[in-house]
């Protein structure tokens, strides 16, 4: 095996094979090779005895050079070939005492030393890691030494806890169904919660020591950890199969951590990875079986819109677009959303009550802040595509309110949200079509949207009406009261360019519409609607769209418009 293999290396290390251009990829040939080589020997002695040199030159490399990195990716594979459980025990326990976690690539070795001896010693690992685990949270003992404790509370302790953490987090994605299912619940989960609890506990430190002694890194490189794990377990839970149910209590406990997380980080920094981590470990937390409640769905989503939808304020994004991480906190911000609309998406499916997620959302596209309008928009825009998609019409539902609610955006001052605006309209259209089972005659809507980034305001209201042309086509009177409504909700607190929109559409609609509503519908709650907007009026933009539309109902049925008017007054 060497005399065919060997030369195929050198022909790597002098460039005359070019399917294997970088270092990642030389590391896993040669990592092959040895686990070929150690399978092909089955000689436990040999196996040991080179399991001893690695360990010598593993101790000696520095910690920075990528040798002591590929060295702990080594020791694991011969140790993942072992037999001898105490011999295992042995080298896996003297390297996690000896790597300085607070050194990246040495957190890193931890874990590539611990997932590569799980894949043929998955057992003996975990116990390995629990045993391990067990001594690092010792602290929680009262009667230890006072220097002993604060070892335990030392940074490295705590940056050591959050490697086995990732560690394992690392080992769930690696095990094998029946492996999984035989100890996530009560060894894996169960030691991450520990780990995680002993290091958020308060330093065991005099107020005089502790003043020079912050925590704050190392919270946030826990939580982190803790995060990463939760999504990294759960995947691995997740691709068992639909067969297998997560302990529901333990469901639970996950999901109070992680909604006190978002409670703790909302607003506490401009920018925070935090509520993108939870948000990723919720996504695959929530696939699990059996799913989410309602309500506990409920205030999660809105605790997860609070954290990433409307934060940061438009007065830190000002802030933000000026700093020197500029670009690097709106990607955040970015990812942050897409992974919040995949949320929503996953809930989706097991979310029945209609109009859920519309009252998600609804606070922050009527905000005041541009921004926050921005953002629950391209979140929404999300959301509607799987619907879409997985032909699910509960948004036809409530087709009305929708499309009020996207009415006013499209002549918002941020030329992506108008934008955001039409793809959403677009999306409930083809939405109620298939839920209708008819075609619906949307126009070239597309075309149109060249005229909504024009920085004429008249033009985007000229746009903005011709869609509305469009849209009004599809309606059913059955939505009319719901569309009213909405435009109210926005003539109470938009402004400027937002309340002309909304108005031009009122307007459109009770154009074409004027005459069939009368007929068929009672007039009295929309007369209603629109005597409360005259009585709650703080600005006068919307007046002459008030006026228009009881014009156009009294000229459709004078009698029953007045009468309806006069009697509420």
């Amino acid at each position: 095996m060497w005399a065919a293999e060997i030369p195929l290396l050198l022909q790597c290390l002098q460039g005359k094979d070019e399917s294997f251009p970088d270092s990642a990829e030389w590391e896993q040939r040669l990592l092959k090779f040895l686990r070929a080589s150690l399978d092909t020997m089955e000689d436990e002695a040999w196996t040991k005895g080179l399991s001893c040199k690695l360990s010598q030159w593993l101790s000696k490399s520095p910690s920075s050079s990528g040798e002591k990195s590929f060295l702990y990716k080594a020791l694991g594979t011969v140790l993942g070939a072992c037999k001898e459980v105490l011999h295992i025990q042995e080298k896996l326990l003297q390297h996690l005492e000896e790597a300085n976690a607070e050194k990246p690539s040495e957190a890193q070795g931890m874990i590539s030393l611990l997932s590569h001896a799980a894949e043929s010693n998955f057992h003996t690992v975990l116990d390995t890691l629990t045993m391990f685990a067990s001594r690092l949270c010792k602290g929680q003992n009262r009667r230890i030494p006072r220097r002993k404790k604060m070892e335990l509370d030392s940074r490295r302790a705590h940056a050591t806890r959050s490697a086995l953490i990732l560690a394992h987090g690392s080992l769930a994605l690696r095990a094998s169904k029946e492996q999984l299912l035989a100890r996530l619940e009560g060894d894996i989960v169960g030691n991450i919660l520990l780990l995680y609890s002993c290091s958020c506990r308060p330093l065991a430190l005099p107020a005089v020591e502790r003043m020079f002694f912050s925590l704050g890194p190392q919270d946030l490189q826990n939580t982190l950890a803790l995060l990463q794990s939760i999504t990294d377990f759960s995947s691995a839970f997740q691709a068992v199969g639909d067969s297998a149910c997560f302990n529901p209590s333990l469901k639970s406990k996950l999901l109070e951590i992680l909604t006190d997380l978002l409670k703790k980080y909302y607003l506490g920094t401009p920018v925070s990875p935090v509520p993108l981590k939870v948000v990723l470990a919720l996504e695959q937390l929530s696939k699990l079986k059996p799913s989410v409640g309602t309500k506990d769905m409920c205030d999660m989503l809105i605790l997860c819109c609070k954290s990433i939808v409307t934060h940061p304020s438009a007065e830190m994004m000002l802030k933000i677009r000026k700093s020197q991480q500029a670009a690097q906190y709106l990607q955040l911000l970015q990812t942050s959303l897409k992974a919040l609309g995949r949320l929503m998406v996953v809930l989706l499916e097991t979310e029945t009550t209609s109009g859920f997620f519309q009252n998600i959302v609804h606070r922050s596209m009527t905000s005041d802040n541009m921004w926050e309008r921005k953002r629950a928009l391209q979140t929404f825009s999300q959301l509607l595509a799987a619907c879409e998609e997985h032909g699910r019409g509960g948004a036809c539902k409530h087709f009305g309110s929708l499309v009020g609610l996207l009415v006013p955006l499209m002549c918002d001052p941020m030329p992506t949200s108008r934008q955001l605006a039409v793809t959403c309209l677009s999306s409930l259209l083809q939405i109620q079509a298939k839920a209708t089972n008819r075609v619906i005659q949307t126009g070239d809507i597309g075309s149109l949207c060249e005229g909504l980034n024009d920085c004429s305001t008249v033009c985007q209201l000229q746009t903005s009406s011709k869609i509305a042309r469009i849209v009004c086509r599809s309606f059913s009177l059955e939505h009319t009261i719901d569309f009213m409504m909405a435009i109210k909700d926005t003539f109470r607190k938009a402004k400027g360019m937002r309340v002309r929109a909304a108005g031009k559409w009122m307007i459109t609609f009770l154009q074409m519409y004027g005459k069939d509503i009368c007929r068929d519908l009672d007039l009295s709650p929309i007369i209603y609607i629109l005597r409360s907007c005259i009585s709650s009026m703080k600005h006068s933009t919307f007046m002459p769209f008030l006026c228009q539309a009881v014009a156009i109902l009294t000229r459709c049925h004078a009698n029953i418009t007045i009468d309806s008017f006069f009697h509420q007054l």
